[in-house]
């Protein structure tokens, strides 16, 4: 799986959903960062919620699709681990 880079933007999303452990954070991003979010500042959103080590999978949702990604499965990256069709 190809290593995705922190400064790396998630793509458009307007929601985002970052899982770890037995919590759920649920981010709405407004339109003048619904195409810049980064892969450094889902990490550091993480932390500040209690993340400390294992993984992370990482749901960007908008209206019509949806990437789903992974940190931590494979080594200390993320990856991208599926698809959906509008908000999952």
């Amino acid at each position: 799986m190809e290593e995705i880079k922190p400064y790396d933007s998630i793509g458009y999303a307007d929601i985002i959903k970052i899982v770890f452990d037995s919590k759920c954070v649920e981010i709405f991003l407004g339109i003048e960062r619904c195409l810049n979010y980064t892969f450094d500042e889902v990490m550091q959103e993480a932390k500040q919620n209690g993340y400390n080590v294992g993984t992370i999978i990482l749901i960007a949702e908008s209206p019509l699709s949806g990437k789903i990604y992974q940190y931590g499965n494979y080594g200390e990256y993320w990856v991208e681990h599926g698809t959906t069709r509008g908000y999952a």
